[in-house]
């Protein structure tokens, strides 16, 4: 049974790619750069299995609910993620509109549960919880803020879950988060910020990675047939990655700064805290209301380190963040016409913790919705899910901030399509 286990493991981490897949996170589609997008099933019900829980893809959202799954059981899947977004920059009255650059960005995920006994369980998830990425033209008007942003993240979780009775379970586990970045912008050698001119624009890429640990933990209380009730935690973390600052400077900008040197990034992501409850209407359709809080004050700055002060002219740079707390609200149901086939929906509300003042173009968002829906078969002990997420978002005004290169901005016709498929199969 354990060299099953392990094997099962090893081949679901390899299937999802979460040692090879390019770039498999960088797009962030919850408000702030948090991600969701743990399985097809529960996408298509918006996201909504804190309280339901039954399937292996409760590692991520409440462990305690894997208690409900027998043997050993597995499940392995992708998003993909397709956002679009036009951005109106003004700049001595002359407008100007930009369209990110569209891209189809992949998260897999992978989950695998053992039945250790009749009160205790084991679960490994590998997934991914955050993620950002924005990529506009190289000399867009923006590019003294940002011009290409990618932050990957890889998680892997391992919990133990507790059955003490047919009404109570819990779970604890640890976190061990890899965390990826690349950050590229323009510098203007000529401190005017002037994005009508690139004579003088210095290239900056930031590219840093490192490994975090982190921990959780999840109760799951039936106290009947009908009603179920969950709660998780995750922790906040400090992460703190390391790698390479390079410059590459034109012809003709002659200064003793912009060398290549190492730097150290740091970053803090939130606690976050998942209330559900689920009723089951009848035997065959259920429906579920989620609330997640995320302590994104948490997230107060981006400090860099650079080792030379040969670089940029000093060592240290505080990036200044000041986001604040949020509520993500989540609505879910479940319907199964036959035993085999399920159909499902749910609509998300997500608020964005970026206050006026602080927004840039790392992440030019607002509050979003999203409605969804999608469907799951079963054949034996095989199972497959499908799901489409329609998310759409507020329009934004952007201040300008001239010395961070953020000019005036609206952000408009900001959309993103996600579709995802899952797999599973129980022994």
């Amino acid at each position: 049974m354990k060299a099953k286990f392990i094997v099962c493991l090893c081949t679901l981490l390899i299937m999802t790619g979460y040692t090879i897949v390019p770039g498999g996170s960088r797009n962030a589609e919850a408000a702030a750069f948090a991600l969701f997008e743990w399985s097809a099933r529960g996408n298509a019900m918006g996201g909504t299995m804190i309280a339901r829980a039954d399937d292996p893809s409760a590692i991520a959202w409440n462990p305690a609910g894997i208690t409900q799954l027998e043997g050993t059981q597995t499940m392995v899947g992708v998003s993909a993620i397709a956002p679009e977004n036009t951005l109106t920059t003004t700049y001595n009255g002359v407008q100007t509109d930009t369209d990110i650059k569209k891209e189809i960005f992949y998260t897999p995920h992978a989950f695998i549960t053992q039945q250790i006994n009749e009160n205790l369980w084991l679960g490994v998830g590998a997934y991914t919880r955050y993620g950002l990425g924005t990529a506009y033209d190289e000399d867009w008007e923006g590019r003294y803020s940002s011009y290409n942003t990618s932050i990957e993240t890889y998680s892997l979780n391992p919990n133990l879950a507790y059955k003490f009775n047919d009404f109570v379970s819990v779970a604890a586990g640890m976190e061990f988060m890899y965390v990826k970045a690349d950050l590229r912008k323009k510098i203007d050698s000529t401190r005017q910020n002037d994005p009508t001119t690139s004579a003088g624009d210095v290239d900056q890429t930031i590219k840093v990675d490192g490994v975090t640990p982190g921990f959780n933990v999840g109760i799951r209380i039936t106290p009947t047939d009908k009603w179920a009730l969950g709660f998780s935690w995750r922790s906040k973390m400090r992460h703190r990655a390391e790698g390479k600052a390079v410059y590459d400077r034109p012809d003709g900008v002659t200064t003793a700064l912009y060398n290549d040197t190492d730097v150290s990034m740091t970053m803090k992501t939130p606690n976050m805290f998942m209330f559900g409850t689920s009723y089951d209407l009848m035997d065959n359709l259920s429906v579920e209301f989620d609330a997640i809080w995320s302590q994104w004050s948490d997230y107060s700055d981006l400090t860099y380190e650079f080792d030379s002060t040969n670089a940029i002219g000093r060592n240290t740079v505080v990036v200044q963040k000041n986001w604040q707390d949020v509520w993500r609200f989540q609505f879910g149901v479940e319907y199964k016409p036959i035993e085999s086939l399920a159909l499902q929906a749910g609509y998300v509300y997500d608020q964005s913790p970026i206050r006026k003042g602080y927004e840039d173009y790392m992440l030019p968002t607002n509050d979003r919705q999203i409605v969804s829906g999608g469907l799951g078969w079963t054949y034996e002990n095989f199972s497959i899910d499908a799901s489409y997420m329609y998310l759409w978002m507020k329009k934004r005004t952007i201040d300008a901030r001239p010395t961070s290169g953020v000019l005036y901005t609206t952000t408009k016709d900001s959309i993103t399509h996600i579709v995802s498929l899952s797999m599973g199969f129980n022994f």
